[in-house]
Formats: structure tokens, C-alpha cells, sequence
């Protein structure tokens, strides 16, 4: 169930992304066009003023650039980086992972902006073609041994494990790995966070 509702509200983010990517004024213009007819609908039914629905329509389609901070549930997120890998390396080379296509391995800083610790699942998280509308979900092995490298072997305290839950206010890396298929173009990526049937999208070029 939560996976289509995933597929349904990654549905409506791609139309935004592809008008972000090549400039279709006219994709954007049909999502301006549904939000401005669903906040007509709800204002005539519920009496309430354009102003206070239009940014929870919005808030649905929300994407943000590399580098650029964006709330979306509990979390405050940021993709540092993404790059491609063939092998993700184990702390001591006696568990690396291959594959003979790709590994897209991006790294986030999550902060905790709820008011207690929180833990992120990994189905909230989904990686988006926005050229085939094909979605990829996170290799949860493969993100938890390129994040023990930095947990166990190199004591470093700035990262988490997806298992871990993460105070309040306090900003730490991860890396989220995904298995996708070798023509796969970066170019055309969005990490899309899942939170209450809206989805966050970040771009990772």
C-alpha cells in the first residue's frame, strides 16, 4: 500500500521535475493549473481563503537543488554529494560489495527537527528516473556497509546507521546506497523523500 502510494505521488512530482529539466513551460503550467483548481474546489466548499490551502498543495511538490537544505517529515535533509561505484568498499575489504551494473551512492546530512529521537525507514526513500519514471529503493546492506566504514572503522561520529535513531537538533551524514541499471544517468536522478503521502524531491546534479 505504501508503495503505491509512493508511485502515485512520485507521479505528480515528475511532471514538475521534467518541465524543472528541460524547460517545458507547459508541464508546469498543468501543475499550476491543478493546484489553482483544487484550491478553487476546497475554498468554495470549505469557506476558507485561497491563501491557506495553495502552500499545503504545494507543499506536496516540493524539490530542492544539490547542497540545498530541505524539510520534509522529521527531517531537515541535504544531499553533499551522489556519485557512481561498482564496488562499495567494506572497513576491511573482507565484505565489499559488487554489482555488474551500478551503485549510486549518495550522501545526506538528516537533522531531527521533530521534538524526540526518530529512526528513517528505508522505504521512505526512493530513487527516481525522471527520463522512464522508473523508481529504485535503497540496498539496505550495501548502505549499512558503506556506512559501518565510518561508524566502526573510522570512529567517525558525524555518521549514523539507518538502525540508529537520531536525537533532536542534531545534524549527522549517511549514505543511502541504490543498485540501478548502468545507463542510468545521474543527470536525470531526484532522491525523493516519502512523509504523510507528500513527496520532497533532491536533485543530485
Amino acid at each position: 500500500m505504501k508503495k503505491r502510494i509512493i508511485m502515485e505521488a512520485v507521479g505528480a512530482i515528475l511532471i514538475f521535475i521534467v518541465g524543472y529539466f528541460i524547460g517545458d513551460a507547459t508541464a508546469i503550467n498543468r501543475v499550476n493549473k491543478t493546484i489553482n483548481t483544487k484550491v478553487s474546489s476546497q475554498t468554495s466548499q470549505k469557506s476558507t481563503s485561497q491563501d491557506n490551502t495553495e502552500p499545503k498543495e504545494e507543499q506536496k511538490q516540493k524539490m530542492y537543488k544539490l547542497g540545498e537544505e530541505g524539510t520534509s517529515g522529521n527531517w531537515s535533509i541535504k544531499v553533499l554529494e551522489a556519485q557512481e561505484a561498482s564496488t562499495i568498499q567494506s572497513g576491511d575489504g573482507s565484505d565489499n560489495k559488487t554489482t555488474q551494473q551500478k551503485f549510486i551512492i549518495i550522501k545526506l546530512q538528516m537533522t531531527n527537527i521533530s521534538q524526540a529521537a526518530v529512526q528513517y525507514s528505508d522505504d521512505e526513500f526512493a530513487l527516481v528516473n525522471t527520463k522512464d519514471k522508473k523508481q529504485y529503493e535503497i540496498n539496505g546492506d550495501d548502505s549499512l556497509t558503506a556506512n559501518q566504514v565510518e561508524t566502526i572503522y573510522r570512529k567517525n561520529s558525524n555518521f549514523f546507521l539507518g538502525i540508529d535513531s537520531l536525537n533532536p537538533s542534531t545534524p549527522k551524514q549517511t549514505y543511502l546506497v541504490f543498485e540501478v541499471p548502468k545507463n542510468f544517468d545521474l543527470q536525470n536522478a531526484v532522491l525523493v523523500h516519502m512523509s504523510n503521502s507528500k513527496a520532497t524531491g533532491f536533485h543530485l546534479k
